[in-house]
Parts: C-alpha cells; sequence; structure tokens
C-alpha cells in the first residue's frame, strides 16, 4: 500500500518535472522564432498569420481560435465491457484506444484527433473539393486508431487499416467490428520492400479485386518510402493521395516536386505547422506545411 503510494507521489513529481522543462523549451523556441521573424520579416501569408497568432499565445503545433473547441478534460472516456478496451465515442461511434492508454493519455489524444482533422486545420486530410465520396475505396496507410477511416466508414465500400502496432491493431478490430465485412487490418509496416514486417502497396494490391482510389499516407517520416513502393498505383486514375509533409524539413519542396513530375494536380493544405519533435535542431523558416493533396 505505502510502495503504491510513493511510487504514486514519485511519478506525478517526475511529470511536473517533465511538463516544466518541456513548456521552457516551449518558450525558447518560441522567442528564437519570433527574433529570427523580426530580423528577417516574411512576406508569406500563411507565416505572417501563423506569427500573429504565436505572438499573442503559447506556442503550439497549430496556428489559429479554432483549438479553442477541443478541450482535452470535456472528454468523456469509457470502458468496453466485453473488450476491457477505453473508447470515446466520434457521434454514436466508439473509437478505441490501446489498452494501455488511461484515461488522460486518451483525452488529449481524442482532443488533438479531432483539433486535426478540423476544417480549418492544416492537417485536415479533406476539403469541400478533395473528399471521400460515396463507394469509394482506403488506403489508410499509417492509420493508428483509424479516426480517420470511421469518420468515413459509412461511405466506403471497402477499407485498408496498415498498422504494425499489435496493440492499435487490437483497437482497431473493436472499433471496426461493426463493419468487418469491408474492413481488412495489414498488420505490417508499409514501405518500398516487403520482408516479415513491410508490405509494398504494388504488391499488396496487384491482386486484390478491390483496389483503392484514396491514399492517405502518415507513416512518421517514410512517405518517401510509401510512395517508392507504389510506383505502379502512381500511374492509375482516377486517384487521390492525402499525404503528410511536416515530418521533415524539406519535405514539402521534395514531394511537391514528385508530383508534379508523375503527373498530379497538387496543393497544399492552407497554413503551416510548428512540428515540436524537432524543437532543438530546428532551422529557418521553422513552419512547415503539413499536407498536400494530389489528385491524378
Amino acid at each position: 500500500m505505502m510502495s503504491s503510494l510513493f511510487h504514486k507521489i514519485v511519478y506525478k513529481i517526475l511529470s511536473r518535472i517533465k511538463s516544466s522543462e518541456h513548456a521552457r523549451k516551449q518558450q525558447l523556441f518560441k522567442n528564437k522564432i519570433l527574433d529570427f521573424y523580426a530580423q528577417h520579416p516574411s512576406n508569406n501569408t500563411d507565416i505572417q498569420q501563423a506569427l500573429k497568432y504565436l505572438s499573442n499565445n503559447p506556442l503550439t503545433t497549430f496556428s489559429g481560435n479554432f483549438q479553442g473547441k477541443y478541450v482535452a478534460d470535456t472528454i468523456n472516456v469509457y470502458q468496453d465491457a466485453s473488450t476491457k478496451l477505453p473508447y470515446a465515442l466520434f457521434g454514436d461511434k466508439k473509437l478505441f484506444f490501446k489498452r494501455s492508454n488511461n484515461k488522460l493519455t486518451v483525452q488529449l489524444m481524442f482532443s488533438g484527433l479531432l483539433m486535426e482533422q478540423d476544417p480549418a486545420s492544416p492537417h485536415c486530410y479533406t476539403d469541400s473539393e478533395f473528399r471521400i465520396e460515396t463507394g469509394d475505396v482506403l488506403a489508410d496507410v499509417g492509420c493508428a486508431e483509424g479516426l480517420f477511416s470511421l469518420m468515413n466508414i459509412e461511405k466506403l465500400s471497402r477499407v485498408y487499416l496498415f498498422e504494425q502496432d499489435p496493440e492499435w491493431r487490437e483497437a482497431l478490430e473493436a472499433t471496426f467490428a461493426p463493419w468487418k465485412e469491408k474492413t481488412v487490418i495489414i498488420p505490417k509496416f508499409v514501405s518500398n520492400k516487403n520482408t516479415d514486417n513491410e508490405v509494398c502497396l504494388d504488391d499488396f494490391f496487384c491482386n486484390q479485386s478491390s483496389r483503392p482510389n484514396f491514399y492517405k499516407i502518415d507513416v512518421e517520416g517514410a512517405e518517401d518510402l510509401v510512395l517508392d513502393g507504389m510506383k505502379e498505383i502512381l500511374r492509375e486514375q482516377p486517384l487521390k493521395i492525402a499525404l503528410c509533409t511536416y515530418h521533415h524539413q524539406d519535405d514539402f519542396e521534395k514531394f511537391s516536386r514528385f508530383f508534379s513530375e508523375n503527373g498530379f494536380s497538387h496543393r497544399p493544405n492552407p497554413g503551416v505547422v510548428i512540428f515540436q519533435n524537432d524543437m532543438t535542431d530546428a532551422r529557418p523558416p521553422f513552419f512547415r506545411k503539413c499536407i498536400i493533396k494530389a489528385t491524378r
């Protein structure tokens, strides 16, 4: 009893120290960005708007008042009676999380996920002209919890969920159980080769009777490997690809060239983000474009 209480106290103290240190790093990074642009003004409208927001608010990934709609501690977290997995409600649908996620983690993750897919967010995968249509087939590459697929599940005729993490796969099986007849979960990383843990999209889909026409690709910086493994798919049309471009500083320029060279119409989402994982090594312009939407 005393040992358990002691560990809880130590955990809370360490968490507060870690949180305080992170806040200190954020403030230093904010000052670095503002100091740079005070000496090197930008003509880029997205950056100007982000700087205006940053000047009057703490450093966050996104810029804009839309973030205020998402408050973590207002989210109800439930536990499924059968699976014992935690979940939150998206409308009338259950979005399950990892068995190891506690209530606060689920609240923070779910509010962040909803924020990402807000229409005003630079991270939103769809918009009024680039969206999932009824009957589409989706490849959710790097799906994690699968919120994007769940948001569109009733329109989709089939969805392929690529996720290597066993805990996320358990959650995905619970989330998509009501639609299991049109859901396929692939327990591998998506890459440009086939191994025990990796799969190449060209090879995976070559024998599938139902082939995706919409690809959402968010794979923590390995997007170039995914594209390298779908060279045949890239020749098909119609085709839509929502691709993340913020994990590395030069991703947006690199993938813009890639889509132009491969005959795609493409455009970035409005707005920019600050990738806080790179605060220590970040260099100007500090802000990054978040999503490219490519169409063929």
